[in-house]
């Protein structure tokens, strides 16, 4: 079963590499300065100011679903209206503090009140079908992936198929977009105190593909002349 859950990770690993190296290759014959879907970006847990719901967005719209299943995609239009503010205290981040800071136990946390009441209305949460269930889950899981942090801090996905990568967006200003996957290790990462996390971009507005773009063309000297706050942004250095 465990190596049967490994092929998987690595199958699914390999086309969505070949996928992206494809788009890549095309994005060479339309951009001057696209992003190499190779690259991880070391960014600032402060910088993670805003945040969209794409898996939410990738059950409703067949374009949205596109998006959500590539990595370092061009994205222009209505996309980036369903950006919202990150939430500074989400319920997940509540939730960890009281487990890992106060020493309460899950059950006990504002967070699995919240899990609680949506057993009453749905089937299932997160594959569970109980509160014990879910308990069990985030002792065996959870947990671990907490003190791991502790130790090891957040790792790089490169060359490691048991790391699922944490990927932003990144809208016209060069901000950037936390998506839906990462959370647990994002808030556990707040909790803990560490200052930045890797991560790979999933998609770029086109507007700021072109400032990417303008970079290549002008030259760096030139380029953080006419913007000199974008001279240390993670996007625009090799």
């Amino acid at each position: 079963m465990i190596i049967g859950r490994q092929f998987q990770r690595y199958r699914k690993r390999f086309f969505s590499r070949l996928q992206a190296r494809s788009r890549y290759l095309l994005y060479k014959a339309i951009y001057k300065n696209p992003g190499d879907p190779r690259k991880e970006l070391l960014i600032s847990i402060d910088e993670i100011k805003l945040s969209i719901d794409d898996r939410r967005l990738s059950r409703q719209n067949p374009e949205y679903k596109r998006i959500y299943r590539t990595v370092n995609t061009v994205i222009d239009g209505e996309f980036w209206e369903h950006v919202k503010p990150l939430s500074h205290e989400s319920l997940k981040l509540t939730g960890f503090r009281e487990r890992f800071v106060n020493g309460m136990e899950w059950e006990e946390t504002s967070l699995f009140t919240d899990y609680n009441m949506q057993l009453m209305r749905k089937v299932k949460v997160q594959g569970c079908y109980s509160l014990d269930e879910l308990v069990d889950l985030y002792k065996r899981q959870h947990d671990t992936l907490y003190h791991r942090l502790v130790v090891e801090g957040v790792k790089s996905a490169r060359g490691n198929v048991n790391i699922t990568p944490i990927y932003v967006y990144i809208n016209k200003d060069g901000e950037f977009v936390f998506t839906s996957g990462g959370n647990h290790r994002l808030n556990m990462a707040k909790v803990i105190g560490l200052k930045a996390i890797p991560v790979r971009v999933r998609g770029r507005h086109v507007e700021w593909q072109r400032i990417r773009d303008e970079l290549y063309n002008v030259g760096s000297a030139e380029f953080f002349n006419r913007y000199p706050h974008f001279e240390r942004h993670p996007d625009l250095v090799d």
